[in-house]
């Protein structure tokens, strides 16, 4: 492919997610904490209506609104009537049945009894509150109440009202939250299927880069993308079983490889560098060895544009292999916009908004331009740094990413973007 060959950003992302499918796995888990964070990878229904009985909502009186609008009359006083009491009934209880002309104690949750269809709530009484007594015990004497309204369904919380029996309450791709768990388990579900985590080697690559977090010598750098590129690859959903820097050397290249993807029984490969133009490309050299399988398409993206995809093949399987710039904005993005949706992770949330600058910024019209940004309390959103790929501070301080689209070569104050919100910023 030539230089001025480029392939469009979702062709190597659908690229990428056919690499991983046959080494993506689900597996079933308990509704725990462990839970929370995980992806869905089946729907669930749920077993039960929800609630599954027509029950209070408050603490009160259990009746028929036609006996109380009967009593009502009989004692000549347009607010207040006087109703016999029956047993008290607490949540847990079967409904039973309430007797005609009678009222029924009742607690929050508990069961509506055959022939009420409203609760007046015990602040209407002349009461105003309950003594502690046995659920289901006969009460002595009357109620007197002066309800507020008379509604049919006052105060009811119908069968089925929040979920029915079957319906759908959890869909493939969805993200488990704590919220989402609740629901789940009232609803009878004790289990689902998660999309199960893929185990991840992260390699950066470089001679100037600096193992172990030893200092630098001369010109050499800190390991930015390992801890970065990890910490990305979990928060997506990934299990980092290894992370490591190899020299510009092949040979040490991808035995260290083959050492990790045994030791840790691998499912794919993520490496930063080594796969731009320049003299000292080692996982572009790497592609030579009988045992990587590798190509090397130019993306229509910035930053991040060359990029690695291909295979480590074993004896007995072949590895996938994602391979990343090695700037460390680019291998971030890389990791943001290829890596994360052919884990399976959820997408992320994508808003037009109009984007505030001081003054007109170029853009290569022949490219997907990603800029780092900050989201503004007006709702427009404003560019933190520059371009360039080394900036690692801008993507650091930005919690979105402004898309500046192919064939668009200026941006301006006041232009509608798509816009990707991500985690970082202040908050």
């Amino acid at each position: 492919m030539s230089g001025a060959e480029r392939i469009p950003l979702a062709d190597h992302v659908a690229d990428a997610l056919a690499l991983l499918a046959p080494v993506r796995r689900r597996e079933t888990v308990g509704l725990d904490r462990e839970l929370v964070g995980r992806v869905a990878a089946a729907e669930a229904r749920a077993r039960v209506d929800v609630p599954g009985h027509d029950n209070s909502q408050m603490d009160g009186y259990a009746l028929a609104s036609a006996d109380l609008a009967a009593a009502r009359r009989a004692g000549g006083d347009g607010a207040a009537a006087t109703l016999p009491l029956g047993p008290t009934i607490a949540a847990g209880d079967r409904p039973g049945t309430l007797d005609p002309a009678t009222a029924r104690p009742i607690m929050t949750g508990a069961p509506i009894p055959a022939g009420a269809d409203l609760v007046i709530p015990v602040e209407e009484s002349a009461a105003g509150s309950f003594e502690a007594g046995a659920a289901g015990a006969e009460q002595v004497g009357a109620v007197t109440l002066s309800p507020d309204a008379l509604d049919p369904g006052r105060f009811v919380r119908r069968r089925g009202s929040d979920t029915r029996c079957g319906d759908t309450v959890l869909r493939v791709g969805q993200t488990l939250t704590p919220a989402r768990i609740a629901h789940l388990a009232a609803c009878g579900t004790g289990a689902v299927e998660v999309e199960a985590p893929l185990r991840v080697i992260v390699l950066s690559t470089g001679s100037e880069i600096a193992a172990g977090g030893a200092v630098p010598e001369a010109a050499g750098v800190f390991d930015a993308n390992g801890p970065g590129l990890a910490a990305a690859l979990t928060a997506a959903g990934a299990e980092v079983v290894a992370r490591g820097v190899v020299p510009d050397d092949v040979g040490a290249l991808v035995a260290q490889l083959r050492d990790q993807v045994a030791v840790h029984d691998a499912d794919l490969i993520v490496s930063s560098g080594g796969v731009s133009a320049g003299a000292f490309e080692v996982v572009r050299h790497a592609a030579d060895d009988d045992g990587v399988t590798m190509a090397f398409p130019t993306v229509a993206l910035q930053p991040g544009g060359p990029q690695g995809i291909g295979t480590l093949d074993l004896p007995e399987r072949r590895v996938p292999w994602l391979a990343f710039p090695g700037n460390p904005v680019s291998a971030l993005l890389s990791c943001e916009l290829i890596a994360r949706p052919a884990l399976g992770a959820p997408p992320r949330t994508r808003l037009r908004l109009p984007l505030r600058l001081e003054a007109p910024e170029p853009s290569p019209p022949a490219l997907e331009q990603y800029r780092r940004a900050r989201v503004l309390p007006s709702g427009g959103v404003r560019l933190v740094g520059g371009a360039s790929s080394h900036l690692i501070g801008g993507l650091a301080a930005a919690d979105a990413l402004v898309l500046v689209p192919v064939g668009l070569d200026t941006i301006r104050d006041g232009d509608v973007l798509e816009t990707l919100l991500i985690p970082g910023g202040d908050s």
